[in-house]
């Protein structure tokens, strides 16, 4: 098996994401592997019948801002002495953006949460993870959500 030495974490801030960075962190502490932290986001675009609208610069601008305070919380609570944490803000699909951070950086392995939706949600919503499965080069260890909360 290859060394890990870095291990990228994709985030959304969901519970099932923070459950993933959880287990990516102890993973990586065992394995003396860096944690990069990544959130790709799209911009949202509305359609209507006669065009569509697209959000303007300095909305932009408040969510860039907002979604960078989330990750600088986020690498804040799990920095360690022993351990590198770093935080990578990416504008795009989620998918493609977390394979092509994955080359970038240099990570042996991604570690990344999933909703466990099925039926119509999975359908219109689809699974970033699942698509991060099929077109990843890394291996791909997914973490589900605690199912044992909502009984």
């Amino acid at each position: 098996m290859p060394a890990i030495h870095r291990v990228l974490v994709p985030v959304d801030f969901s519970e099932s994401s923070e459950r993933a960075a959880d287990y990516a962190v102890a993973l990586a502490r065992q394995l003396g592997a860096g944690v990069h932290f990544l959130h790709a986001w799209q911009m949202p675009v509305y359609a209507f019948p006669d065009g569509a609208v697209i959000l303007g610069p300095d909305v932009v601008a408040q969510i860039t801002t907002e979604l960078q305070r989330s990750l600088d919380a986020l690498v804040e609570r799990h920095k360690e002495p022993e351990l590198s944490v770093e935080g990578h803000l990416k504008q795009g699909l989620p998918d493609r953006e977390i394979v092509r951070a994955a080359g970038e950086l240099g990570c042996e392995l991604i570690v990344m949460g999933t909703h466990g939706r099925t039926g119509l949600p999975h359908l219109f919503l689809g699974s970033v993870a699942e698509r991060v499965v099929r077109t990843s080069n890394v291996p791909v260890l997914t973490v589900p959500p605690d199912r044992t909360k909502h009984k």
